[in-house]
């Protein structure tokens, strides 16, 4: 009996479904300001100062590039440094590679050398089952508590339904906070612009309704004169609603075409859109070393090989 005068006295004024009194505002933004941030490797470091202090939640982040720039190196580059550093669970849902090739592209990046430059395969295999790599390998895929460090979605062929509900399972059923889709084109590819609105109409529920970030590779497209597309993000492949709907637009350019070989291997990042802090602009520049398929900042790089 007291427990029900209780709350009766202490029940909230009706509301109803989808409204929220200004009332709960303040609890709403402690809740938000209590997330912690996923920062950037310490390659992107201006990404960190213009997203102060790092990659937020409840975000959608767009990045994007040309076809064959680099993007995929880049974001496992970030995967890799994100699954020892970030607060949150990672979840991959690679559609260009399958599950043993991107474990071998991590795996690479890790040990700083490229597994798939060992051209025999005897060699290969006798490098790949030595003490010191399954070492490191385990230390790349396990946590000490021998649980996992990541979650990669195996599944790329079913409908785009299918993918959403893989993508909700790893929310759901792992615990997963950050997603990262590489690339979105090979999701939506074949749909209507009104069906590519609905699926980024789904992302941004997703985020909202679970508190996870997305993180969408994005090809772009060539402009008419046949130049590279990454000077702007109106050039993303697909539905406009892609750009829309994001919280922030990264774009990626590099020269792969260059005589210069550092200016071949350096890829210039810029943020063209930044909803959450407004800082736009040059993000700085990164360094891509092949034979150690390691990435570096540009300025640092350049102050460590001065001469």
């Amino acid at each position: 009996e007291k427990q029900f005068i209780s709350d009766f006295y202490n029940a909230k004024a009706y509301v109803p479904v989808g409204i929220m009194a200004s009332s709960d505002l303040y609890d709403k933004i402690l809740q938000q300001a209590s997330v912690e941030k996923t920062p950037f490797p310490p390659w992107m470091g201006k990404l960190n100062e213009m997203f102060v202090g790092g990659m937020p939640g409840n975000a959608i982040i767009n990045i994007a590039a040309d076809t064959g720039l680099g993007k995929t190196t880049l974001v496992n580059s970030m995967v890799e440094y994100w699954i020892f550093n970030s607060p949150h669970t990672v979840g991959v849902v690679s559609m260009e590679l399958d599950s043993s090739q991107y474990g071998e592209a991590l795996l690479g990046q890790y040990i700083h050398r490229k597994i798939s430059l060992i051209a025999d395969m005897d060699e290969r295999l006798r490098f790949l089952k030595s003490d010191e790599i399954k070492g490191k390998a385990n230390q790349l895929f396990l946590k000490e508590d021998g649980s996992p460090r990541f979650y990669l979605l195996d599944n790329r062929d079913g409908s785009v339904e299918d993918i959403q509900a893989a993508i909700e399972e790893l929310v759901v059923g792992c615990g997963v906070k950050i997603i990262i889709l590489d690339p979105l084109q090979d999701v939506l590819d074949g749909l209507s612009n009104e069906e590519q609105a609905l699926f980024m109409k789904w992302a941004k529920g997703l985020i909202k309704s679970h508190g996870t970030t997305l993180c969408l590779i994005n090809h772009m497209r060539k402009t008419p004169a046949g130049q590279s597309g990454g000077d702007h993000e109106s050039n993303i492949m697909g539905s406009s609603t892609i750009i829309k709907s994001a919280s922030a637009n990264i774009l990626l350019k590099r020269d792969k075409m260059s005589d210069d070989p550092i200016l071949r291997n350096t890829t210039e990042i810029s943020v063209t859109k930044n909803r959450l802090y407004g800082i736009t602009g040059p993000a700085g520049a990164v360094y891509y070393d092949n034979q150690t398929a390691r990435l570096h900042n540009l300025d640092d790089w350049l102050n460590e090989n001065a001469g």
